[in-house]
């Protein structure tokens, strides 16, 4: 069913080649539905669970804190369990965390739930880039990656609209039926095609557990800091601020342990990966986007909800819709790169689409339509992501394939530094969101005063609508609660342009980076 390469390399039969394929496909579906829907769905599904957004932060940090100690763990493992067993065993894993979730019934089942999902799935991303390189160089692994970037696009367009269906037409619970579905039909393929002959001893990495212990703290206390200090940063910001010093102290015990045990095999080559440059700045790249992703994937459904009125299944539709223009921006990256590979021209382009898609939605107003103009920008975005990640996935790697060991590393640590960037981007999304419809909503609420004639005029005219049906102090009444929720939801508004308004100018300073670049590749 395979066949020796080299030593210690296996790959697939010709005959189990598509069978490998459907297997990269199938991680990255499983992989981004459970991300994208999950995320998309975080409102809605607090409410369902009957917690608040500082309650739900908690299994947000957990998970992320058990994503980034499981993906640094993945060539370790690989190496003593191999590749079929190491997959199948993260899918038991993971589909038994779904099926917690499945049938949790309150925020404390589903917390468990969640944390186990994490240990089993957050290496599905890098797993499925590794199996790649088990395919023979040539044309086959060509369409591997092919393969792998259009699991990551399809599922990441699909994630919102599954999820707004389902909250709408089914029950939350629900999605974890999806997921666990997948789950069986990846066990299927990987049973077939995936090696199951571990790496000699000779070559395995190695890890001890005081530096797994500083990474899990250091990752569970700053992403905890992050996602409390939305909520109480100001009423205990010196508990807030020594938990986060005590989790960037554990992260830097992490690191350095890594850079000072270069020269044996540390679980993570630190040192060896980053002494390429085009990885170095590759990972930038890879941060900037998963932060920009991680804010906008919470901003725009909140402002699209509650500061334009729509529809939870209305914005999942329609968001859906203009995420597929990553499948064909990933299309068009597909035709052009492998002729023209210098990476400037894209890095350009994605910088000028999240300007231009900041500069579009920061120009939103109340009368502002979904499909004429949201959807438009939404496709923008779309290939922002397509160009800048693919680009800078195609470069950042190229001075470490020839060495399996380091490549496998470098993919997990960026694999890490996604999880974090997407944290961080959703906790400091929150924290603007709150502090600019603040501002907003104290600035607006000054004009809400008896000497104010045209706020007079308005509850006069609200009352008289309210006054046909109810007695005319209820009228009054409810004329006033009113013009609070619509001031309210001005607030809301006015902070998402605030925020769309800095994407612009991101876009802007990336855009000027790159075009003074004399050789950026």
């Amino acid at each position: 069913m395979i066949k020796r390469l080299a030593q210690h390399k296996y790959v697939p039969a010709p005959s189990h080649e598509w069978l490998m394929l459907a297997t990269i496909f199938l991680l990255m579906l499983v992989n981004f539905l459970n991300v994208g829907m999950i995320a998309f769905a975080a409102s809605p599904l607090m409410g369902e669970l009957g917690v608040s957004p500082q309650e739900y932060s908690l299994s947000t940090a957990a998970y992320a804190a058990v994503a980034v100690v499981t993906i640094s763990k993945q060539r370790w493992l690989v190496e003593r369990m191999g590749w079929r067993n190491y997959i199948h065993s993260s899918l038991l894993i993971f589909f038994i965390g779904c099926f917690i979730c499945y049938l949790s019934r309150n925020f404390s089942q589903f917390l468990i739930g969640h944390v186990v999902m994490g240990f089993g799935g957050a290496a599905f991303m890098a797993g499925a880039r590794i199996l790649i390189t088990l395919l023979p160089v040539g044309p086959i692994r060509f369409k591997g990656i092919k393969t792998y970037a259009y699991g990551l696009t399809i599922s990441i367009s699909l994630a919102p609209f599954l999820a707004a269906q389902l909250f709408i037409n089914a029950s939350w619970n629900d999605i974890f039926i999806i997921l666990m579905i997948f789950c069986v039909l990846v066990a299927i393929t990987a049973a077939f095609c995936l090696p199951g002959i571990p790496s000699k001893d000779e070559i395995r990495s190695q890890s001890h557990p005081y530096v797994l212990m500083a990474l899990a703290t250091g990752s569970f206390l700053t992403l905890y800091a992050l996602r409390s200090g939305t909520y109480d940063f100001y009423s205990n910001s010196i508990l807030i601020s020594v938990i986060l010093l005590l989790g960037l102290t554990s992260f830097y015990y992490f690191l350095r342990s890594m850079v000072k045990n270069h020269h044996k095999t540390p679980l993570l080559s630190i040192k060896q990966i980053f002494g390429s440059k085009r990885y170095r700045t590759g990972i930038l790249v890879f941060f900037t986007c998963y932060l920009i992703m991680g804010s906008n994937s919470y901003f725009l459904p909140q402002i699209l909800q509650k500061g334009l009125g729509f529809g939870w299944g209305t914005i999942g539709n329609w968001y859906a819709l203009g995420l597929t223009s990553m499948i064909l921006g990933l299309w068009i990256h597909m035709k052009i790169f492998p002729k023209r590979p210098d990476g400037k021209k894209f890095f350009m382009l994605g910088f000028f689409c999240i300007g231009l898609y900041g500069f579009l939605m920061s120009r939103l107003s109340p009368s502002t339509d979904m499909q004429t103009y949201i959807l438009p920008a939404i496709i923008v975005y779309g290939f922002f992501s397509v160009f800048l990640q693919g680009t800078a996935a195609a470069k950042s790697f190229s001075e470490l394939e020839h060495d399996d060991t380091a490549f496998s590393h470098a993919q997990q640590f960026k694999n890490m530094v996604s999880q974090i960037a997407q944290s961080m981007g959703i906790a400091l999304s929150s924290i603007a969101l709150q502090w600019r419809t603040t501002v907003h909503y104290n600035e607006l609420n000054t004009h809400i005063t008896n000497s104010n004639p045209i706020y007079q005029k308005a509850l006069a005219q609200v009352a008289t609508q309210y006054a046909q049906h109810v007695s005319s102090v209820s009228a009054n009444k409810m004329a006033l609660g009113w013009i609070q929720g619509l001031v309210k939801q001005q607030s809301i508004l006015l902070a998402g342009i605030d925020y769309f308004t800095l994407l612009f100018f991101v876009g802007i300073i990336g855009f000027v980076v790159m075009f003074i670049q004399k050789r950026l590749n």
